[in-house]
């Protein structure tokens, strides 16, 4: 049975989890923990100091305890307080206490000098200087006073706040218990990385994702399993899941295809709250019940599955583990070249970070590559056209710091340890234009710098017979094309096609053939200390 999804009834991600919320609520559970066990878990109370800190006045260095007032002057030595000691004694005037580091202050000082700013005769301390009232004295209650709050209900618990629970004498805490999650791939085309592809099929990335994903947001991964379109392995691989987990992910068999059997499943044995999001890459996404358990169907497409957890499966998780603030990293740019969004669908687009800067990435939702090595991703309204220079908010995956190239691609390039941001000249033109990337490749195709740094010409070459394989046009190796009828971003592909069609690429690329032309790379360093990376090649 197919399921078609028109698109004029589609939710959007923030519609389908308000939906699913109000149909499914995240069933949350309170258990109490120690706090060496409590690090990332969410608070499930307020919790304040029962003390001040801290708990006594005490003394910040090795030195004296004395009454300022009586400074400078000759006082006599009556005890020492060492550290982790209660003592009872008082000091009269010009008299003195030897303190350590963190000893107590004994009743009446108000001032301690360093033990090295001073002179010991016998039974006496010569004190040469005056002293102000509190020097080097940390009082009661100085940090944090009795009553202070130290979590709030709903606050990721962090290393420091288990120090401050600690120092406030405070061992168990109650939290939310993490939820566990089962995790299910399908698909006949599937094979496990480190096996050999065979023709057709393709390597499981959803469930490996997934997996790691949950993970590293402090999930309990309780089980998964890969299973082939087969009614009933799936049906019976849910099963398993609701019976040990208490949220279920599912990828795969959620579109409109013949053996697209997930929803079919989920829509007779369990029930379907949303199907189908107004949202790319992500369209076919399920969201359903599966004998009580919240379930996550999800397309197979492995760029849907990472925005999916992203923009839908976080969110509810994180609710039912007590999280109220899960906010993410984001930062403004201004874009580099225009971008539109899918006229019917939310978008996200893919981006570089450079200097300010946000370089839209040409993506499709198959590309999990480009989509992974990008730093971070702008989110887009159904039919939205923004242009050149556009301040765009960017949700931020990562931060690549190194030194970065922007523009074409060359052979000499290859070993060179920087981020590489091989767009072509389109975008190494405008890079020039503003000012931003340490290294800026630029095709003579295109356009011609002023100035230059280093320069490389190279012949291009073409081989073959038949159909034409191109370039996109953001390339200077575009500027080549006849009339393709495949459009290439990288010459480092073309020799996929070497007899099965015509092919063109610079040499290196390709060891003979016909010369097409000549193309020059025109190379600008704009970081000093970019220089040293480019030794050996120019």
């Amino acid at each position: 049975m197919r399921a078609i999804l028109p698109e004029d009834s589609l939710l959007s991600a923030q519609e389908a989890i308000s939906l699913f919320v109000s149909k499914v609520p995240p069933e949350r559970r309170i258990k109490e923990i120690e706090i060496t066990d409590a690090l990332n878990k969410i608070s499930a109370e307020d919790v304040y100091s029962p003390i001040d800190l801290p708990p006594f006045s005490r003394s910040t260095v090795d030195g004296f305890a004395v009454k300022s007032s009586f400074t400078p002057g000759k006082f006599k030595i009556i005890g020492k307080i060492n550290i982790g000691k209660y003592k009872e004694i008082e000091i009269s005037d010009n008299e003195a206490v030897e303190v350590d580091t963190g000893a107590m202050i004994p009743k009446g000082a108000d001032a301690v000098i360093k033990i090295e700013e001073t002179k010991i005769e016998g039974e006496y301390v010569e004190i040469p200087k005056k002293l102000n009232f509190g020097t080097d004295i940390a009082w009661i209650g100085s940090d944090v006073p009795r009553g202070t709050q130290i979590l709030y209900k709903g606050e990721k618990i962090t290393p420091e706040k288990i120090a401050f629970l600690a120092s406030a004498g405070i061992n168990k805490i109650k939290v939310y218990e993490t939820p566990s999650i089962y995790v299910i791939s399908t698909g006949d085309e599937l094979i496990e990385p480190g096996k050999e592809l065979q023709p057709g099929k393709i390597y499981e990335s959803n469930l490996h994702f997934l997996i790691s994903r949950l993970k590293n947001d402090g999930y309990n991964v309780v089980g998964h399993k890969v299973v082939v379109d087969d009614k009933d392995k799936i049906e019976e691989a849910l099963e398993e899941a609701s019976e040990i987990a208490d949220v279920i992910i599912i990828t795969g068999g959620t579109s409109a295809g013949e053996k697209d059997l997930v929803h079919q499943i989920i829509r007779e044995k369990g029930e379907i709250i949303v199907h189908g999001l107004k949202f790319k890459p992500g369209k076919p996404t399920l969201l359903g019940k599966f004998n009580g358990k919240p379930v996550f169907g999800l397309p197979g497409n492995i760029v849907s599955t990472i925005m999916i957890y992203d923009r839908v499966i976080r969110n509810y998780l994180s609710l039912m583990k007590g999280e109220e603030n899960n906010t993410e990293e984001t930062e403004y740019a201004q874009l580099l070249l225009p971008v539109k969004a899918d006229k019917k669908r939310f978008t996200y687009i893919p981006v570089y970070l450079v200097q300010g800067f946000a370089i839209p990435i040409p993506f499709d939702s198959y590309m999990v590559g480009s989509f992974s090595l990008a730093d971070g991703f702008i989110g887009l309204d159904p039919g939205t056209e923004l242009k050149e220079g556009d301040k765009v908010e960017v949700i931020i995956k990562r931060k690549d710091r190194r030194i970065t190239l922007i523009g074409e691609e060359d052979k000499r390039f290859d070993n060179l340890n920087v981020r590489k941001i091989y767009l072509g000249s389109q975008v190494s033109c405008k890079a020039l234009e503003k000012g931003i990337g340490d290294i800026v490749v630029i095709s003579s195709l295109f356009c011609t710098p002023n100035n230059y740094d280093y320069l490389i010409e190279r012949r291009i070459l073409e081989q073959g017979e038949g159909d034409e394989v191109g370039y996109f046009d953001w390339l200077g190796l575009s500027k080549f094309n006849r009339n393709p009828s495949v459009k290439l971003k990288s010459p480092s592909t073309v020799l996929n096609f070497l007899g099965k069609a015509k092919v063109f690429a610079p040499e290196g690329y390709l060891k003979e053939g016909k010369e097409l032309g000549k193309e020059k790379l025109f190379v600008i360093v704009r970081n000093k200390e970019a220089f040293k990376f480019l030794n050996g090649i120019f």
